[in-house]
């Protein structure tokens, strides 16, 4: 059964666990939060299905946030949302430079990150490491493969023997913890 959901098929778990998230959390205001996860689901499915996110996908996502926090408070929000998205590149790219994450993940967390001020950047960037950490152990076990990491950071990408670990649905975790939290703005 699982060789049958292989494939394209993984990619709509994370998209429709979002969905129902949302509606079971949204009781009609469409705030940042759901936003976040929406368009985290959407990265997230991309990256599961595929293993990378598209740049067309990330830069969406960019403008999206961009745009809500624009209707939301006006030009002033404007400033907050895009350093809010790049302490969320920012931070992530010390983690692509290690060999941790690949450059989409990166772009993603920035792009997500626009619905955020910096701290809600910051509180997104925590969450999702958190989340990648208990993906990879997860992943490991799972694979049977031990918990030991042979090459460092780069193994939390590549865990040994080919296995992977799509950091888009670590982001996406990091951000269904954040709106259940209450971290944004």
């Amino acid at each position: 059964m699982v060789k049958e959901l292989g494939g394209a098929h993984w990619g709509l778990v994370p998209a429709l666990l979002g969905v129902f998230w949302l509606l079971w959390h949204n009781s009609g205001g469409g705030g940042v939060e759901v936003w976040l996860v929406l368009w985290a689901s959407l990265l997230a499915s991309y990256d599961v299905a595929s293993h990378r996110i598209p740049n067309q996908l990330t830069a969406l996502t960019a403008i999206a946030g961009l745009a809500w926090v624009f209707l939301a408070k006006g030009i002033p929000g404007l400033g907050w949302a895009a350093l809010g998205g790049l302490t969320g590149f920012g931070l992530m790219a010390v983690f692509f430079f290690l060999g941790a994450v690949g450059g989409g993940d990166v772009k993603a967390l920035g792009a997500l990150s626009t619905f955020l001020d910096p701290k809600g950047a910051l509180f997104l960037f925590v969450l999702t490491t958190l989340a990648g950490g208990l993906l990879s152990v997860a992943r490991l076990l799972w694979a049977r493969q031990g918990l030991w990491l042979v090459g460092g950071l780069s193994g939390l990408r590549t865990l040994g023997d080919g296995l992977t670990l799509p950091y888009g649905l670590a982001i996406w975790g990091g951000a269904i913890a954040l709106a259940i939290l209450g971290g944004g703005p």
